[in-house]
């Protein structure tokens, strides 16, 4: 246990699609393209798909968002409040006590403290940093190595090309107001002169089975319960789709991660932990327990709140009959 309950904490693993994978950036005509990056890999700049950093930090906030107001029952925020959750904040300058319900919050809302946010026109730091994922190829794998040579022996050999484990495929987007007349349902301001549409398109994704490297680390040192918020974040993460169209089939993924914590970088005696996500999900003992600790953290966050003079007016629970408090702007 960290003396000053401080931890730097490094994490790198492998994953694999087990879904078709989009991600997509740019759109010509009807045609939506993967996401790319070019990086040095030994002697060779390649240009390669890759799932970016920020969105999985972006799913991360979300998904921490949500726990936090499942578990409490929240039934109202203000629109500060979701802003500051889902988005991380606004720079725009706030009232006087902005500063004050910043400072609730970044004591009482570990991901929050540990994913950074804005408010009151100051921005309070992430303290997590989060790698691209890139896929494991021919081209890649001096990349993969030189990036995380802790895991040069777990890495699978490939004879697979960058320009192989990608492919198009056709959606649809179409009017359905056609079905309400099996069931003999009027719809309400419809134009019946308007023709029925339907779109057509195309999206390049990352074929199934294809192997991933990717990392992340804390920028600055995290406390146990951001340490457990970040482990409980994982979790709720294992069985979400990764990149875009997941409620079409796309985006199922595994991922095999070691963690390793040390309380300083010259600590002698650093610790390591595994953690599975997707359709096995393991977290090593130690891991467990940081994480456990913060679930227990956020069931304790509604007397937290009820007594906070600055954030009891933002934050309504089930039940409560209060009503909501100041708005984001006053």
């Amino acid at each position: 246990m960290s003396k000053n309950g401080k931890y730097l904490v490094s994490a790198y693993g492998i994953g694999e699609n087990l879904a078709p994978l989009v991600h997509s950036e740019e759109r010509l005509g009807n045609k939506m393209f993967f996401r790319r990056l070019s990086i040095k890999s030994g002697d060779t700049v390649v240009t390669t798909p890759v799932l970016s950093g920020n969105s999985f930090r972006g799913a991360w906030r979300d998904l921490a968002a949500l726990h936090l107001i499942e578990t409490l029952g929240v039934s109202h925020v203000s629109q500060l409040a979701f802003i500051t959750l889902f988005s991380g904040g606004t720079l725009t300058s706030g009232s006087a006590g902005a500063n004050a319900l910043a400072q609730s919050l970044y004591t009482n809302f570990p991901s929050l403290s540990l994913l950074g946010f804005s408010m009151g026109g100051r921005m309070y730091a992430s303290r997590v940093g989060v790698d691209f994922a890139v896929p494991l190829t021919q081209e890649t794998m001096a990349y993969a190595i030189a990036a995380y040579p802790e895991q040069q022996s777990d890495l699978p050999e490939t004879t697979v090309t960058s320009d192989q484990i990608t492919a198009m495929t056709m959606l649809t987007r179409k009017q359905d107001e056609e079905k309400a007349a099996l069931v003999n349902l009027i719809i309400k301001d419809v134009d019946e002169k308007a023709k029925p549409t339907q779109m057509l398109f195309n999206v390049e994704y990352v074929v199934p089975n294809t192997t991933f490297v990717h990392g992340f680390r804390s920028i600055y040192p995290v406390s146990s319960l951001e340490f457990g918020a970040l482990l409980k974040i994982l979790e709720l993460s294992s069985q979400r789709s990764y990149g875009g169209q997941g409620s079409r089939g796309f985006g199922r993924m595994n991922w095999r991660y070691t963690l390793t914590w040390r309380t300083s970088l010259d600590d002698p005696n650093p610790e390591s932990g595994q953690v599975n996500l997707g359709q096995e999900l393991h977290f090593d003992e130690p891991l467990a327990n940081f994480k456990a600790k913060y679930e227990t953290h956020v069931k304790g966050l509604s007397e937290v709140i009820s007594g906070d003079q600055h954030l009891k007016p933002i934050i309504q629970f089930r039940g409560s009959g209060e009503v909501m408090g100041p708005k984001r702007n006053e």
